[in-house]
């Protein structure tokens, strides 16, 4: 468990599969590049954001189970906190469409995660505990950890990085999860 306990706590981003890539394929892309690049996906407002998690492992273990696989696969980053917190990502802000539409300035909106328990069923995100970042989040390699489900999916982060991949360290998630 010590092992995702960056200074100051992690927050962490998940990759996934899409045509003609694995999530594997873009993790790896994102370390060529070094650069988390922000989506408009689910986001109100227009601005593109970088969507973090502030999950505890025992949570995360929980998230990346195997019935959620279609929207979160065990393949991504743990990025320190503090370091995220001083580029500009914050944790969202749970509300209704309409009252976030009231309360929030229009270029503000990116900051609002629908929550709406009236609705049946309910629209509830606040398991994810997310923070967002507007616009890309550049890498620091001392601040990022790899996460991945498997040693063998840990073996090819480093084979294909000529085994010096440009992070903090790589760790395979199964077997913490598995630890007792």
């Amino acid at each position: 468990m010590k092992a995702l306990q960056l200074p100051g706590g992690a927050l962490t981003h998940f990759t996934r599969s899409r045509a003609g890539a694995s999530a594997l394929d873009s993790l790896a892309a994102i370390l060529r590049g070094q650069v988390i690049r922000a989506s408009r996906r689910m986001v109100r407002g227009g601005t593109s954001v970088v969507c973090l998690f502030d999950l505890r492992l025992e949570e995360l273990k929980e998230l990346l189970k195997p019935a959620n696989r279609r929207r979160y696969q065990p393949c991504g980053l743990a990025i320190d906190r503090r370091y995220a917190f001083m580029r500009g990502a914050r944790p969202v802000i749970y509300l209704p469409a309409g009252e976030a539409q009231r309360l929030l300035a229009a270029q503000e909106l990116w900051r609002a995660v629908s929550l709406d328990l009236a609705r049946r069923p309910g629209v509830d995100w606040t398991f994810e505990r997310e923070w967002r970042l507007p616009g890309d989040l550049v890498l620091c390699p001392s601040q990022t950890v790899v996460l991945v489900e498997s040693w063998r999916d840990a073996d090819e982060v480093y084979e294909r990085f000529d085994g010096q991949p440009p992070c903090a360290g790589v760790i395979p998630l199964r077997g913490i999860f598995s630890a007792p």
